[in-house]
């Protein structure tokens, strides 16, 4: 165990007592550990004052890949106790942690006081308690955008065994950023290992924990105005682009329409290969204050054109990058992310198309 995960489980023995009683609106139950059991399954377990036992898995981070591995280190414990209520804690719930959590059904509570059980005659949910544990700079990720690459070659084929030499192949990484990267998310318990091949463990948890990282603002935007709107202007758009010879892929609510034909939209995002100023010269964009229908995007790494194909006879990035960058525009941008990922990112829990 590391000293991270050490110093957490001390705070949870120190905390627990008291935000189960202010939960339950009941006395202070006792903890007792489980670390000599040869089953890793439960770190805590407790009896409440109405007899209900309560199984605590403890995890440091509340990163997707960690609450699915204490889910299923919970599963095997609560196989038998199946009348017992199985917790997740961690230092402070993630929106991503939660959605994970969600999925997996299972309780989770976080040492700030936020919770939602759900157990048989009792729902306790609540949110908005500040993170009493704020991370001190920026660990390594394996969703920074070069990183990221890896991610994306395993999502746009989520079924294929990788060999390490293939995902350098596809990627353009070197063998040891590669090998870096795909450690990284083999400890976050979003890939397996099959000998020296790997895929998703989960596509969608893989796909959730990405998500909770990415900021569309990290690229580099321009915003302009041109006349028209909806597919139309969109259309335009690509015949000025292509025109000026601009390598360029839509993505936000345009390529949702062209890709399924989901909700009509004003604002234009277009990914290009090259400062997004030079292009609006050469292709007429207008930049005012305020209006903008139009966002020239250039990347922050080349890969987000992985996967590019044309959607209704519109150049678009890939349903993967779609939905990422969904989930921070602004219209029906974040109903749009939901169509998308329930008709063209559908692995199913836990499989693969």
């Amino acid at each position: 165990m590391q000293a991270s995960a050490i110093s957490i489980e001390r705070e949870a023995h120190q905390r627990l007592p008291q935000l189960l009683a202010d939960l339950l609106g009941e006395p202070r139950m006792d903890l007792g550990g489980t670390r000599g059991s040869a089953d890793p399954g439960v770190d805590l377990v407790a009896t409440d004052n109405q007899g209900r036992q309560w199984l605590f898995q403890i995890k440091a981070s509340s990163r997707p890949g960690q609450v699915a591995r204490a889910a299923e280190q919970l599963r095997r414990y609560w196989g038998r106790s199946p009348d017992a209520i199985p917790v997740i804690v961690v230092p402070y719930m993630s929106s991503a942690g939660a959605e994970a959590a969600e999925r997996e059904c299972v309780s989770w509570l976080d040492l700030a006081g936020n919770a939602h059980i759900r157990a048989e005659n009792l729902l306790v949910h609540v949110e908005g308690r500040p993170n009493p544990f704020p991370s001190r700079g920026r660990p390594s990720s394996p969703f920074a955008p070069k990183s990221s690459r890896i991610s994306r070659a395993m999502l746009l084929d989520p079924s294929r065994w990788w060999r390490q030499r293939d995902l350098v192949e596809a990627t353009g990484l070197d063998d040891g950023n590669a090998s870096r990267v795909v450690r990284r998310l083999e400890d976050e318990f979003l890939v397996e290992r099959r000998e020296l091949e790997f895929r998703p463990r989960d596509p969608d948890l893989l796909l959730d924990a990405w998500a909770g990282e990415y900021r569309f603002d990290r690229h580099d935007v321009l915003a302009g105005h041109m006349t028209g709107d909806g597919m139309g202007l969109a259309r335009e758009l690509s015949g000025h682009l292509t025109s000026a010879r601009v390598h360029h892929a839509f993505t936000g609510l345009p390529a949702a329409w062209a890709i399924d034909q989901f909700a009509n939209f004003r604002l234009t995002t277009v990914y290009v290969d090259e400062d997004p100023r030079l292009v609006a010269d050469r292709i007429g964009l207008r930049k005012p204050s305020r209006g903008a229908n139009v966002q020239l995007v250039a990347p922050n790494d080349e890969g987000v054109f992985m996967g590019e194909n044309e959607w209704s006879s519109l150049p678009g990035v890939s349903p993967v990058q779609v939905y990422l960058d969904l989930l921070h525009l602004p219209e029906r941008a974040g109903e749009a992310a939901d169509h998308l990922r329930a008709h063209n990112l559908q692995w199913g829990r836990g499989g693969r198309r």
